[in-house]
């Protein structure tokens, strides 16, 4: 059930890979070093709610700001990818 990472050509022919939202969810969790249930608790919502953000599944907008909150990750990164300007 693993995400899988895809690769672009960056502009100067370098590869970038291209995130899934459940993977840069999973990849600030595991900034915080707690696994998906103590994280969980973190925020307040289900290890389920976890679990299916970061299986790219249906996640509330809310959600993902808390995730910013607690991870201190950018929200925008968060939800499209884009660096902050």
């Amino acid at each position: 059930m693993g995400n899988v990472m895809h690769m672009t050509n960056a502009p100067a022919g370098g590869i970038v890979p291209d995130f899934t939202r459940g993977d840069r969810l999973r990849k600030a969790r595991e900034i915080t070093g707690l696994d998906q249930r103590r994280f969980a608790e973190q925020l307040g919502v289900s290890h389920g709610t976890v679990a299916n953000a970061e299986n790219d599944r249906s996640v509330r907008d809310i959600t993902i700001r808390m995730w910013a909150l607690v991870t201190g990750v950018d929200l925008g990164w968060l939800q499209t990818g884009e660096a902050p300007h």
